[in-house]
């Protein structure tokens, strides 16, 4: 792709912004569906040596997210607790994993 620079990088904050923010749908029964998928296409993709492996391995690890956040509503204290500290890490490093994936693919250091 030959876009500036600056272009790549705002196309992989905002991809890395909408997919972690997509995991919002993931609450319910299809949890299981869609972190399944998103694995055996990222095992796919390894096979294939695809930096975009990363994004479909850290896509269902960005659900901590969303657990640290419906813990924190549903749950007294929570938030100063140990769990909330561990979903917050996991949704973290999940989306620190889709950020490095959508960044190498595009090749943002060029």
């Amino acid at each position: 792709m030959n876009l500036p620079k600056t272009a790549k990088v705002i196309l992989v904050l905002l991809s890395t912004i909408i997919l972690a923010v997509s995991n919002l749908l993931m609450i319910g029964p299809q949890l299981i569906i869609i972190a399944g998928a998103a694995m055996i296409v990222g095992l796919f993709l390894v096979w294939r040596r695809s930096f975009l492996s990363l994004v479909c391995f850290g896509y269902p690890l960005t659900f901590g997210l969303v657990s640290a956040l419906i813990g924190s509503a549903e749950l007294d204290d929570y938030v100063g607790s140990r769990p909330f500290a561990v979903s917050i890490g996991i949704g973290v490093f999940g989306v620190a994993l889709m950020a490095t994936g959508f960044a190498k693919s595009l090749r943002c250091r060029d």
